[in-house]
Parts: C-alpha cells; sequence; structure tokens
C-alpha cells in the first residue's frame, strides 16, 4: 500500500475521535492502520468483551469486505477455550497466529488453511484491552508465514494503551448519552493555558503539571513531532496523572480546547485495596511489566513497583508471580468460593500450581525450574536448591521463556494460567 508515510501519533488522535457509533469509529482506525502495517490483507478491526469464561464479540470496522468479517466471525467461532486463552487472556497486545497459536494448538493452523483454502498462510493479530474486560482487536491476513518486528512489539502496547483507553470512554458516552456528559475535569487550550479546573485538577501543583503534559503532547502532534515516532508515543502516555485522557473539543466558533477527562479503569474493592492497587493489580494479571502499566496507566515505574508490592502485601503473596497467578484472568481468583466458618467469611479454593500438559516441549530440568519460576522462587533460590550456579540457571530460563514464547517471568505466569482445551 502507498500514500501517505505511516503516522502513529494520527492513529492515536483517530482513537480519541468520539464521534459516530463503534462500528464508523473503528473505520476511522483501520484507515491509519493499514497505512502503518503496510503488509498483507486489508485489516479488520472488531469490539469485544471477554471475562475469564465467556467471549464476546462485538461490532466490526465500517466498510470491512463481507468476506474478511465472515472468515473473523468463523474463526472465532470456530475456536477452542485455549485458542481465545492465548489470543485474549495473555496480555499479549501483538503476535502472528504462526508465533502465538499454531504452535500449541495444530489443529487450529489446520481449521485457519481450511477456512482460506489455503490462500493465506497466517495472521497478525493486535489486542487493545481496556483494563476492564473490553477492547477492541485489529487482524490482518499475511499470504506467508511471519513474525512481528522489534519495532511493532515496542510501539503497539503504546498505541494499545490509548486505543485501550478510548473504550473506556466510549463505553461511557454510550451509558451518559452524550460526550458533554462525560467527567471533563479540566479544560485548556492548546498552548496549554488552563480555563477551567475542579475536582484534583483545582490543585496547584497538579495543574502545573497537567499544562506541563499537554505542551508536551501538542508538542507530539507537530509535522516535527510526529517524524520521531518513538519520542511522540514516550510523551503521551496512556493517562496523564493517572486519572486523565487528553481529547479535543472543539466551540461553536471552532477554537479548538484540550478536555482532561476522568477516565482511570473502575474495579470493585478486593479485600481492602485500593482503586489504585485495583487497577495495576488488573494489569499484572495479564502479565504486562511494570514500564508497560506505568506508560498505560500514566504513572512513574516507582509508582508500579511500590503499588504492586502493596497489593502484596495485602494480599498475603510473596511474589510477582504469585500476584500475576491470583489475577490472571484464569487465575486463583477466578477458583475461589465464599465459606462461612465460626461466624466469619473466608473464601477458599484449591488451584494446582500448573498442569504439566502446558509444558510440553520442556526438557525434565527446565520443568521443574519453570514450576520454581511459577512459584515465586529467584534465580538465586533455584541455583541453591539445585547445586548450579545462578549463571547455569539464567541460561535456562531463557530458554524456557524461548521455548514457551514469553519475554519475563509475569509473561509466564500468565500463559500458563490458560485453561486447557
Amino acid at each position: 500500500m502507498t500514500g501517505k508515510p505511516s503516522d502513529w501519533i494520527s492513529l492515536i488522535e483517530a482513537g480519541y475521535n468520539l464521534e459516530g457509533n463503534n462500528s464508523q469509529w473503528l473505520k476511522g482506525l483501520i484507515s491509519h492502520v493499514s497505512k502503518i502495517l503496510n503488509r498483507g490483507s486489508e485489516p479488520v478491526g472488531w469490539t469485544f468483551h471477554c471475562t475469564p469464561i465467556t467471549f464476546k464479540l462485538g461490532s466490526f470496522s465500517e466498510g470491512t469486505s463481507k468476506a474478511l468479517t465472515y472468515a473473523a466471525r468463523m474463526s472465532h467461532a470456530l475456536s477452542t477455550e485455549k485458542s481465545l486463552d492465548l489470543t485474549y487472556r495473555t496480555g499479549v497486545v501483538i503476535a502472528t497466529a504462526s508465533e502465538l497459536v499454531f504452535p500449541r494448538l495444530p489443529d487450529m493452523h489446520k481449521m485457519f488453511l481450511n477456512l482460506l483454502k489455503g490462500r493465506m498462510e497466517d495472521l497478525l493479530v493486535i489486542n487493545c484491552q481496556s483494563g476492564m474486560g473490553s477492547g477492541v482487536s485489529i487482524g490482518m491476513l499475511l499470504k506467508q508465514t511471519s513474525q512481528v518486528t522489534v519495532q511493532e512489539r515496542r510501539r503497539w502496547p503504546q498505541v494499545a494503551a490509548h486505543i485501550g483507553a478510548a473504550v473506556r470512554l466510549r463505553g461511557k458516552i454510550a451509558q451518559l448519552s452524550a460526550i458533554d456528559s462525560l467527567e471533563v475535569e479540566a479544560i485548556l487550550d492548546s498552548g496549554g493555558r488552563l480555563h477551567h479546573a475542579h475536582e484534583s485538577a483545582k490543585d496547584q501543583d497538579i495543574r502545573e503539571n497537567l499544562r506541563t503534559i499537554v505542551r508536551r503532547i501538542e508538542q507530539s502532534r507537530t509535522q516535527a513531532g510526529r517524524e520521531n515516532a518513538d519520542a511522540a508515543l514516550n510523551n503521551w502516555e496512556g493517562l496523564v496523572n493517572g486519572r486523565w485522557s487528553i481529547v479535543d473539543r472543539f466551540d461553536s466558533d471552532g477554537r479548538r480546547f484540550i478536555v482532561a477527562i476522568k477516565n482511570d479503569p473502575a474495579h470493585p474493592d478486593l479485600r481492602g485495596l485500593t482503586l489504585r492497587e485495583r487497577q495495576v493489580a488488573e494489569y499484572v494479571g495479564l502479565g504486562y511489566a511494570s514500564k508497560q502499566i506505568a506508560y498505560t496507566l500514566g504513572l512513574s515505574e516507582t509508582a508500579i513497583t511500590n503499588c504492586t508490592a502493596r497489593v502484596q502485601s495485602k494480599l498475603g503473596l510473596h511474589s510477582r508471580a504469585e500476584l500475576v497467578g491470583f489475577f490472571a484472568p484464569n487465575g486463583f481468583r477466578c477458583k475461589l468460593a465464599e465459606t462461612v466458618l465460626n461466624g466469619e467469611r473466608l473464601l477458599i479454593a484449591t488451584n494446582p500450581l500448573v498442569n504439566s500438559c502446558q509444558l510440553i516441549g520442556l526438557s525434565d530440568t527446565e520443568r521443574e525450574i519453570a514450576t520454581c519460576l511459577i512459584a515465586g522462587s529467584t534465580n538465586a533460590d533455584i541455583a541453591q536448591r539445585r547445586g548450579s550456579s545462578e549463571y547455569t540457571i539464567a541460561n535456562q530460563v531463557q530458554s524456557i521463556f524461548r521455548k514457551l514464547s514469553v519475554r519475563s517471568r509475569g509473561e509466564l505466569v500468565a500463559k500458563l494460567q490458560t485453561k486447557e482445551s
């Protein structure tokens, strides 16, 4: 596909366009995605809602060919629970089916080839999670088996944070029936001058920080800013101060203003966790690294690390691996049952550490080490237990990561909490 160069900031701007229904909104996103991906078939977008035990497709992008829409619907209808787990419940933002699904589920590969009569060999999928069970996926059929590039792995999680935030905004519009009913807490002009503020935006330090961030975002939206995509994306985080999405609004005279809308993910309380702690824990459960969570919520990595430590302490968990296992979409939390003992309400459950079938492809030594990792053991602990050097264990851990296509212990635990087909 030829034409205007890729523009990652334009894609984010299209995400924050709150006009139209979901199909029309997706059409706007896809028009930018096609220029950025610049490979394979025309992309198709769809909304979804995913819980630990249910999955439901929503709207498809307007204008997508009937053949592509049919292929997308049929592939989901024929998908096993394990396939849906791998695609939607492991926190993976971008991957090809040949990287993520087909090696583990050969029957899905056969189904895919039969469905498309061998005309396409692979599928690229990008998932943009809202952090509240809903989200947007973008799919593109590929004529040849392919892998995601390093640049795509770096940039798409940042863009996905914004599209996930836009999904939350659109959900609020659907509930409130009007954009003007959203929780606008600050109004600024493009120069960063504050025209209105209430709630937490009234604090002097927060107001100054908000002005600084808006100026930085506006710099990213200039022509010069767009040409340095990585710097522009780094300047425009998923939320501002862990609270606001930045959206354009125009008055009757056509003047552009920038509004800060309260848009952090909302979650009910769980055993004394604060809202922020629950937000962070949900992303940890998806296997997100602290850096990715920090970008998504617009907070510092230190704040995320401290928040994670507080959650572990409140829930009596001894490691981040245990925290991932607890909050994974199909993790320990979903297996809890309530009972009463001596007048006390208790939550009880049993949960296997890991199903050995999920470790196919690993050597016996690697399986033992993987089990230790899931239990939260450090390399030093494992080395002492096995009478090996930390260097040897580190190499074996990296081998496990490669074989299971994960990049961290968090991703490992999240992936191994998926259901078996």
